[in-house]
């Protein structure tokens, strides 16, 4: 009698636990993406690369892919289930965020800049979904 009740509560555990690992992927890779810019900063200055002009902004702007890409993949290999369509959430709040800011700063960058910024992000998601479900040991579930 007792059974029913034990199955179904581990069901609702692991359903609890596969939702909390999506949360904390999502929030990993909030927390991932301005590290790995940040990182980026810090190692320009180690470098003494001097500050702006077109050559820095280029260098800004692989930074801001490597960070897309760290972000991606690490949402895609936190997530339990269902990686693909984590993949296609990031892209969209990616997508919101990068349009936000390219509207917000379209005066203050040069067109080139803000613009990649936008228009790498499908790859930035697409290479950290690859990173971790195509190349890596990771299944597709």
């Amino acid at each position: 009698m007792a059974l029913p009740f034990i199955t179904q509560g581990f069901r609702m555990a692991r359903h609890f636990s596969v939702v909390l690992r999506s949360v904390l992927a999502l929030a990993l890779a909030a927390v991932a993406v301005p590290l790995v810019n940040l990182a980026g900063g810090e190692l320009a200055d180690l470098l003494r690369l001097p500050r702006g002009g077109d050559a820095r902004l280029a260098y800004d702007l692989l930074w801001v892919f490597l960070a897309g890409v760290a972000g991606s993949a690490l949402m895609v290999g936190m997530a339990a289930v269902a990686k693909t369509a984590h993949a296609w959430v990031l892209f969209a709040l990616y997508l919101a965020l990068s349009l936000y800011v390219t509207v917000m700063a379209w005066d203050d960058f040069p067109r080139w800049f803000t613009l990649a910024c936008l228009l790498t992000l499908p790859v930035q998601v697409w290479l950290g979904w690859w990173l971790v479900v195509k190349r890596g040991t990771s299944a597709e579930e």
